[in-house]
Formats: C-alpha cells, structure tokens, sequence
C-alpha cells in the first residue's frame, strides 16, 4: 500500500529529506504535498516534484483525492509552531495517519497531545550534514508506531545519512547535545585552527583551506578505520614531537573535560527546553 505524505514546513531540512529520498530511488514523496506560507520557497519546492500549498486545508483537501492508501505527516517547522499545525492538521485525524516529528525538545507525549487520536507517532532528530546526505539521525518510535512505520522512517532518514539510530527516548536530548549539536564543535574548532594559522603566519584564505582540508581528511580517515580515536590519535603523536607538544597543552587547560562539560550541558537544556 503506498503512503501520501503531507509535509509541514519546506525549509532546509525537509528539502533535504525529499532531496535525500528521490537520490536514493525512494519512491515515498513522489507527489507529496507541502505546506509552506513563505511563497519565496514555493518554485525550488514544486522543482523537488512536490505539490505546494501556501495553507494546510487545501492540501488536505488534495490529499484526501488519493482515495484509501495510508497517510504520513512529516513535521518540519520550528517547535513553536506545533499548536498551529495540529490545529490545521485536525482533519486528518480520522485517517489516524503515520506522524513524524523532526522538531526539536517536542516529546512524544507533547505530540500526542497535539495530535488526540494518532497512535502512530515517531519522534526523530537528523543533524546538519543530513544537508548533504552525511547526516546522523536518532529515532524514537512511539507505543503506537508499527514495525512498518519504524522501516517506512528508517528507509527516510537513511536516504539522508548513513547512520540511524534506534534510542529511548529519554537518549534523545543526549543523542542532540552529541551529533546535533556536535557540527558546532568542529566548527569551532576550525575558528580555532584557522585563526591560529594566521598568528603563526599563513594569511587568513590559505590557513583556512589548510583547516578545511585537514579537517575533512582526518575525519574521512576516522570514517574509514577501524581504530579507535584514541589509536588514531596515537598513531601521529610521536613521543617528543610535535604533535605531542599540541596535545600536551590542550590536556594541561582541559581541553577535554571542557568538552564533556559542553555536551553534558547541551543535553540538560535539552531536557530543560521539553518542559517549557
């Protein structure tokens, strides 16, 4: 049986959900339908081979033309927008339709408060990369969700990264303080290195396609070994060297402690923002 998919919110993230799916010959927004106010985005969204719809009761309207098949709601919108959805959504509810979520710190329980009547929810968080199809998502299937609707979402989100993660979702705000928020710290680490290069006397381009470069090399060399951080880091710290000069000051300021503070404290305001 084929699913219709009725997408809140054509930004970023769910351009690259439809993107992700058609590059992996995924068959599941082929006509789907997006609800997104902003009319700037509507071309680059119909060139995704989406139906776009600038309010959700049309859309719903179309969509319930595709007669008897299962329905899906993918969720892209900014978190405090979730009232307003479910509202406009209401109509739906009686096709008790698949929900997946996206949005950030909303619980599964906030969800299906909003949404009364849908068992079948799935709470999932892919980080940036997912952009360009390097992502890493964690779901969370609800009570309700169905083998066939965990599969239907894995197949998704796989299709914009290659790592899934099936987590509890008391895991989730760590899973978001670790890979959500985790581009950030490479980021400014990158800041960091290319900000140094320039002190000790490259002009700020070169230093920075130094940093790029090191950066993407050294974690395509972690994607692709077997070793562990630690054994890579070791292999190119020789003792007396260089490296081993690095290492030793970023150890002596706490460098690393710092960072387990920094995720520690990215999930507790994860947990804090859920209960607002």
């Amino acid at each position: 049986m084929s699913t219709s998919f009725l997408i809140f919110g054509g930004g970023n993230m769910a351009t690259a959900i439809v993107s992700g799916a058609a590059r992996a010959g995924l068959a599941l927004f082929d006509g789907a339908r997006v609800v997104e106010p902003d009319g700037a985005k509507h071309v680059a969204l119909a060139r995704l081979g989406l139906r776009v719809f600038p309010s959700a009761a049309p859309a719903i309207e179309d969509l319930s033309c595709d007669g008897t098949g299962s329905m899906a709601v993918l969720l892209a919108v900014k978190p405090q927008m979730l009232g307003d959805v479910a509202r406009e959504a209401a109509p739906l509810v009686q096709h008790r339709p698949l929900v997946i979520s996206i949005l950030a710190g909303t619980t599964l329980e906030r969800l299906a408060a909003a949404f009364p009547g849908c068992p079948r929810l799935i709470r999932a968080m892919p980080n940036l990369p997912a952009s360009i199809g390097l992502g890493a998502t964690a779901l969370a299937p609800g009570a309700g969700a169905t083998e066939q609707d965990v599969r239907l979402a894995h197949d998704l989100f796989t299709a914009v990264g290659p790592l899934v993660v099936p987590v509890d979702e008391s895991l989730m705000d760590a899973f978001t303080a670790l890979a959500g928020s985790g581009p950030a710290y490479l980021f400014l680490l990158a800041e960091a290195m290319t900000r140094a290069g320039v002190e000790v006397g490259f002009d700020a381009a070169t230093s920075l396609a130094i940093t790029r470069q090191t950066l993407q090399g050294a974690a395509e060399l972690l994607a692709r070994s077997t070793d562990r951080p630690e054994s890579l880091r070791a292999a190119v710290t020789s003792k007396g060297g260089t490296t081993a000069a690095a290492i030793s000051v970023l150890t002596d300021r706490g460098v690393i402690e710092a960072l387990n503070a920094a995720i520690t404290a990215a999930r507790d305001r994860g947990r804090e923002l859920s209960r607002l």
